[in-house]
């Protein structure tokens, strides 16, 4: 398995977006050329414009300005494309909603940048570091289990995060 791509992947920071607007079209191309590297099925498409319609719909993103995205929305997709590999809409709009809460938009949409470069690091490179493992005969296939059970104890404990904060907040019907 060549890892090459992914761990060389460069995810563009707020400032390397394209600054002049862009049409639909070339939103989805854009897009789907930087993430090109992480998507290992190329015939499934990471965005396409029935995706960005209903993406501006259902306010996942905001909608275009003269039908032209800016590099904001180009920052929102591409954290969008990624997390919904993973987690439900709801979920990845909860979790831009508590960052855009927290930070500017350059500034979280940087942090997911750097976050993502090192996970790739860390999970391609790094594995030791994780936990050692516990298998009675270490191989590939040992690797690839503990990878997996960890992505359902990370999903876990992010759907665990979103339920708490959302029952933190009081509804409107008990005031």
């Amino acid at each position: 398995m060549d890892h090459k791509e992914m761990l060389e992947f460069h995810c563009p920071r707020f400032d390397e977006l394209p600054t002049i607007p862009l049409y639909k079209d070339q939103v989805i191309s854009y897009v789907e050329d930087v993430l090109k590297p992480l998507n290992l099925n190329p015939e499934e498409k990471l965005l396409t414009p029935t995706m960005l319609n209903n993406y501006v719909k259902q306010k996942v993103v905001s909608p275009p300005v003269g039908r032209r995205y800016t590099e904001k929305h180009l920052a929102y997709l591409i954290v969008v494309c990624l997390f919904k590999q993973v987690y439900s809409l709801t979920e990845v709009c909860e979790m831009i909603k508590i960052q855009m809460n927290l930070y500017p938009t350059k500034e979280a949409y940087d942090f997911f940048c750097v976050e993502l470069e090192k996970a790739l690091q860390f999970v391609f490179i790094n594995r030791e570091s994780i936990e050692p493992n516990s298998a009675k005969n270490i191989t590939f296939e040992t690797e690839v289990l503990r990878s997996a059970v960890m992505s359902i104890a990370h999903k876990l404990f992010i759907q665990k995060y979103l339920l708490d904060k959302k029952e933190a907040i009081p509804s409107k019907k008990s005031k």
